[in-house]
């Protein structure tokens, strides 16, 4: 009997390990972007079938307010998508986590990616990885700006 409760135990235990695990991500409501992540989601889905991801959206004029509502009361997401802007307050809230360093060594993040990243770092520790970068730029009109007598 105690072999069989032994096996039985193992074979639950081996079972219970083979369970999918499913992590949350949150990220605020722009179609192009949801549409991006489900692709990225599926080809992730498909390198790592042990992991499921579910993606949940919120208007973007919510989202800072749910995130920081959420978070604090144990009932955030496992992954969230922020805007760079917000990572201050919310690693001083203690909102976030450092990215651990046996999975992303600090030297491979700053060779890998653009100088950007360094915004992403606070006290020595990296807290999130840049998944895009908008670029500005101004464009005028040169002969506009010479009858103006506006000088650049």
């Amino acid at each position: 009997m105690k072999k069989l409760l032994t096996l039985a135990l193992g074979l639950s235990l081996a079972s219970a390990s083979a369970a999918p695990v499913t992590l949350t991500y949150w990220q605020y409501d722009f179609a192009s972007k949801v549409t991006t992540m489900n692709e990225l989601i599926k080809k992730f889905e498909a390198a790592n079938p042990d992991i499921k991801i579910k993606q949940e959206t919120f208007p973007y004029d919510a989202y800072s307010q749910k995130v920081a509502s959420s978070v604090p009361a144990g009932q955030g997401p496992d992954v969230v998508n922020l805007y760079y802007g917000w990572l201050p307050q919310y690693v001083d809230a203690g909102y976030l986590q450092p990215l651990p360093t046996k999975d992303f060594p600090v030297a491979k993040i700053e060779s890998e990616f653009v100088p950007m990243v360094k915004t992403s770092k606070i006290g020595g520790k990296y807290y999130t990885l840049p998944i895009s970068v908008r670029t500005l730029a101004v464009f005028y009109n040169k002969d506009l700006f010479k009858a103006a007598r506006i000088t650049p």
